[in-house]
Order: C-alpha cells, then structure tokens, then sequence
C-alpha cells in the first residue's frame, strides 16, 4: 500500500469528522448541574434525586474554602442550573451566574426542618 500524503490527509479529515459528530450533537444539548450543600440532609436527598436523572452535581459545602473556583470556570455550554441551598449562598451563587449571563428562572423558599433551618432556596437558573 502506496502511502501519501493526500491519502493522510484525508484519512485524517474523515476521522476528525467523525470524532465532531458526537461532540457537535452534545453541544446542542443544554448541559444541566445541580447545585446542593452536603452539610444539609434535605439538599443532599435533592441531590440524589438530581443524580438519579442524569444531571451532574455540584457540592458547594467546601466552595468558601475554595474561593468558589467551581463557579469562576464554568464551561460555556451549560445553560441550566437548579439548586437547593441556603439563602447567603444562593446570593453568592446567583452573582457569579449571572456574571455567566445566565438568568433566574424561579426561586422558592422550601421548608428545612431535619436541618433545623427556617427554610432552603430551590431555585432555577438557565440563560435567556
């Protein structure tokens, strides 16, 4: 077999095509993360819930000891948030999502009584 440097290039262009058509399908899809804090046992069972679905989580029980550096790199193609958290860090969540250009969708006081909390925030984020 005669090897040149046509047949490469095009050997390599149709695997790369074939490699994007994947990658181009996911793209379309929106990319939902579900946000929660471990410390909480109603936020955890929400997460769960979330998993149980497919979404990926995100636990934000450490995110002050990390400067919240979760949120600072989110990648571009997620397009929809949802979460169960308290109230100081959904503040501190919305902020850096909107930053994203995502925006608040709905916002819900639940009650939190095996936590001993007045109540949790659910809410919904996603762009516009």
């Amino acid at each position: 077999m005669k090897l040149s440097r046509r047949s490469v290039l095009g050997t390599a262009a149709l695997a790369g095509a074939a490699i994007g058509l994947p990658i181009a399908a996911n793209a379309r899809q929106p990319r939902k993360i579900a946000i929660y804090d471990s410390r909480l046992p109603e936020a955890r069972a929400f997460a769960a819930q979330r998993r149980h679905l497919g979404e990926a989580v995100l636990d934000i029980a450490n995110a002050d000891a990390q400067r919240w550096q979760d949120f600072r790199y989110l990648p571009a193609e997620v397009t929809a948030l949802s979460g169960l958290t308290g109230w100081s860090d959904w503040l501190i969540v919305r902020g850096f999502l909107e930053e994203k250009g995502l925006r608040l969708k709905s916002e819900t006081p639940v009650p939190a009584p095996i936590s001993g909390k007045a109540h949790l925030f659910r809410w919904e984020m996603g762009s516009v």
